[in-house]
């Protein structure tokens, strides 16, 4: 088939008045929600999520082990988000690789919290120094869900008494307390300004839905401006600020008891007042930033805190998923189709891949880590840019059909795992197909048996193609378990 017959075959399927399939009008709903809030797709939406926290420190075994235990400890029931300043993405692979579910990865930049980035500047507070402030960027993540902010030196070992009123969003503003004030300059510049009887810090803090803080934070500020040149990475004023600005919210403190300070220069844990540990849901790992831990040692070789050999390669990437918040479109494909393909992968020779459908990345990242160099497309970013930032792909948002019928290069394997998988759609997908797989390279084709699936029963598009294979393709292996996998070879 011709170049231009291939494009008027395209145009013809554009312009059918048969309505889309379930998928494709999904996919379609999904895209038009993004544009109409102008947020990111993780920002819709009012299911809880926890947050954590980090910079450039040395604690990153730390929040591994934090974001391991807490999406075990949780499951689905919430969602999980990793803010962080000054990490290159191969760290944050690394310290995501033990997630159980779905994390999404959030580059914090100033434009996050316009105003706090403001009152910064205005005390001669570069970005570089914005150190303990980055706590704050972004005011929320999902402004109408319950959602809890950590430090990434904090570890969760269980669920607090008032978990199930937080998940429902009927739990009011909560905030950590330091009531040993083992430490009086913790404020900084802010220490007159103070409730030390509250004692509050800014360790954890609950949030329930459509709880805003920067306004009291503003307010503190104007109270008490910052010293210029402010250094955020070293001045104290931020819990100060903090304190003053929750106090005046009216959050509800929980002791040092129940999530007591594991200071790496205290030779005990600092249980508070009642020195004494109360009923335990965590600890803070302090100073785990700038150097190693013993009390974090101890507790994970107790097995107290979570800890685990290397996961394997599909495991690895399991915060890349599209279960949970991600859900649907974007479904995630099952570990068995996973390693099926990535064995088929491996078997086959030659480092250049093409796949459609990067989602956010995670099929990708594999791809990479095995040593393959992917082009990899998607008709949206889903953040797949930021995630694989540094291995060796090419990330590109078009149309699959549009550029399997305009590229003029070829591929030793290419990976198919698209939204719509209708018959319409494999009709004109099919050639293009044909174009680029490279003599005796490979298609994965994924969704071969979809329409196994109930409410998938219409996506039968690659049963057609399989029933309809041209002369240069061949169906050479097929994984069975649904949504099913077909490997079509290129004589």
């Amino acid at each position: 088939m011709t170049q231009n017959a291939l494009r008027s075959r395209l145009r013809a399927l554009f312009a059918r008045a048969e309505p889309p399939s379930r998928a494709e009008r999904v996919a379609r709903e999904d895209i038009g929600r993004s544009l109409r809030t102008g947020s990111r797709p993780f920002s819709i939406g009012s299911r809880p999520v926890i947050r954590w926290v980090k910079g450039d420190g040395l604690d990153d075994p730390v929040t591994r082990s934090a974001i391991g235990a807490a999406t075990r400890l949780f499951g689905s029931e919430v969602d999980y988000c990793l803010c962080t300043n000054g990490i290159k993405a191969g760290r944050v692979r690394n310290i995501l690789s033990w997630a159980t579910q779905p994390v999404e990865w959030w580059q914090q930049d100033p434009d996050d919290n316009p105003p706090l980035a403001v009152l910064l500047n205005d005390a001669a507070c570069t970005p570089d120094r914005f150190g303990y402030w980055w706590k704050w960027f972004p005011e929320r993540v999902r402004p109408n869900g319950p959602e809890w902010i950590l430090d990434g030196d904090m570890v969760l070992t269980s669920r607090p008494p008032w978990y199930e009123q937080w998940m429902r969003g009927a739990d009011p503003c909560r905030i950590s307390q330091d009531d040993s004030m083992r430490y009086h300059d913790m404020y900084g510049g802010f220490g007159l300004h103070v409730d030390r009887e509250k004692a509050i810090y800014s360790g954890l803090v609950s949030l329930p839905p459509g709880q805003t803080y920067m306004g009291e934070i503003r307010w503190a500020l104007d109270r008490h401006p910052l010293a210029a040149p402010h250094d955020g990475t070293r001045d104290m004023d931020e819990q100060g600020a903090v304190a003053m600005a929750f106090d005046r919210i009216g959050a509800v403190t929980f002791p040092l008891d129940e999530f007591p300070f594991a200071r790496a220069f205290d030779e005990d844990l600092d249980f508070g007042r009642s020195v004494t540990p109360g009923n335990v849901w965590g600890y803070h790992f302090g100073h785990a930033f700038r150097g190693p831990n013993h009390h974090f040692d101890r507790l994970v070789a107790e097995g107290v805190i979570h800890s685990q050999p290397e996961p394997r390669l599909s495991e690895r990437f399991t915060w890349l998923g599209n279960f949970g918040q991600w859900g649907i479109p974007g479904w995630s494909m099952p570990d068995g189709c996973t390693d099926f393909i990535l064995g088929v992968v491996q078997s086959q020779p030659g480092e250049d891949v093409l796949e459609l459908g990067t989602s956010r990345g995670r099929m990708t990242a594999m791809l990479c880590t095995l040593g393959k160099k992917v082009t990899t497309m998607d008709h949206i970013d889903r953040g797949a840019s930021v995630n694989l930032a540094g291995l060796d792909a090419e990330v590109i948002t078009t149309d699959a059909l549009q550029f399997l019928h305009e590229t003029e290069r070829f591929f030793s394997i290419v990976i198919v795992d698209i939204h719509d998988n209708s018959e319409a759609r494999w009709r004109v997908l099919l050639p293009g197909l044909v174009r680029v797989v490279r003599s005796g390279g490979v298609a994965i084709v994924s969704n071969a048996r979809l329409y196994e699936i109930p409410e998938w029963v219409d996506e039968t598009g690659v049963r057609w193609a399989l029933e309809n294979l041209p002369s240069e393709l061949s169906l050479e292996l097929e994984y069975a378990g649904a949504p099913g996998v077909a490997v079509l070879r290129r004589a």
